[in-house]
């Protein structure tokens, strides 16, 4: 992987557990990084003036749309959980739809005939395989079976309609990475993540925020394109705890 140069980043969920690991890490290496947040206030005193700051929503198409025409990124991370549950007791549902987010990217970046110069990287878990993809546990199976009939339906069907929608029926052009992670936990770092390309892999164990935010900050910076537009899992190389 190679090093960015002054490229432009936008990262949606910037202030997330995850999404604000990114922006430190691309701001390290050189990134010029825009945060989209819902609440400018949560992005750290110590990182307002690295960053370009905008505020918008998620869950609205025309608010993603400036950001990415206002950014013009050579690459976006949706480390949002993109989800309307599961969220903090006492805070707010995401009332994101990544069928919203994507296509609004999507949209944006062919009107600026740039869909060839970006990509999006997407945050996914375990229990949402790609099409065609498999879950080989029966534990993680058996909730996502339990989410997608009982608890979490229409949350569901718009995740795997997104989903779906990226790797069957967007424009060969546009170029995105579906990188399938662990249960992510606040752990140090546990060493480097390595992706893997294999439809029936299930991550072994849980994940740092620190390594996948490392993790998605070097893909950022991929030049070889070889990880966009398949099914990709990342685990720890081997050998590490």
């Amino acid at each position: 992987m190679t090093e960015s140069k002054a490229r432009n980043l936008l990262v949606y969920g910037a202030t997330g557990k995850a999404g604000h690991l990114v922006v430190e890490r691309a701001s390290a290496q050189g990134w010029a990084v825009t945060a989209f947040v819902r609440n400018p206030a949560k992005v750290p005193e110590a990182l307002r003036s690295k960053v370009t700051i905008f505020k918008g929503d998620l869950g609205d198409a025309a608010s993603i749309s400036t950001a990415v025409r206002t950014c013009r990124p050579h690459a976006i991370i949706d480390a949002s959980s993109a989800i309307p549950f599961g969220h903090a007791k006492g805070q707010p549902a995401n009332n994101a739809d990544r069928g919203v987010i994507t296509r609004a990217t999507v949209e944006a970046l062919d009107a600026d005939g740039r869909l060839s110069d970006c990509v999006l990287l997407m945050i996914g878990g375990q229990l949402l395989p790609e099409p065609g993809g498999t879950i080989n546990s029966w534990p993680i199976a058996t909730m996502a079976w339990l989410l997608r009939t009982f608890i979490a339906r229409k949350g569901w069907r718009e995740m795997e309609r997104a989903l779906h929608w990226c790797f069957e029926d967007t424009p060969p052009a546009f170029r995105f990475v579906y990188a399938r992670m662990g249960q992510m936990v606040e752990a140090p770092s546990r060493g480097l993540l390595r992706p893997e390309t294999t439809l029936s892999n299930i991550q072994r164990g849980s994940v740092s925020y620190v390594d996948v935010a490392e993790a998605l900050t070097q893909l950022a910076s991929d030049q070889t394109r070889m990880w966009e537009r398949k099914p990709l899992y990342f685990n720890y190389t081997r050998g590490d705890s």
